[in-house]
């Protein structure tokens, strides 16, 4: 094969790399925001949890979307959330806390 035809071919799988790496991260973003949203709106209305009292953090796991909710007045603890999607919107399952004597696990378990 010529070196103009590998050269060719380089530049287009390059190219498909980038775009297809492009398009995977944010599809990705764009679905941890989504079920980050369902996380908060879930709080504040089974729990009435205003979004000021707490921090996210949201990971992709081998059992998929897990947050971590830390709150303010509780900051040596967190409370993993898994949010998952459903027919009807998100399924948001609380799955356990870690952490220093954890306080709000009765709250998340009833």
């Amino acid at each position: 094969m010529p070196r103009r035809n590998w050269n060719n071919l380089v530049r287009s799988v390059l190219f498909i790399t980038i775009a297809l790496t492009t398009f995977l991260y944010v599809r990705y973003d764009a679905e941890m925001k989504e079920r980050e949203r369902a996380l908060e709106s879930y709080l504040a209305t089974h729990y009435n949890i205003p979004e000021q009292t707490y921090s996210l953090d949201g990971t992709l796991g081998f059992s998929g979307y897990v947050y971590d909710v830390t709150f303010t007045d509780e900051p040596d603890a967190d409370y993993s959330f898994q949010v998952t999607k459903a027919v009807d919107g998100h399924r948001i399952e609380y799955k356990q806390a870690a952490g220093v004597s954890p306080s709000r696990v009765s709250t998340f378990t009833q």
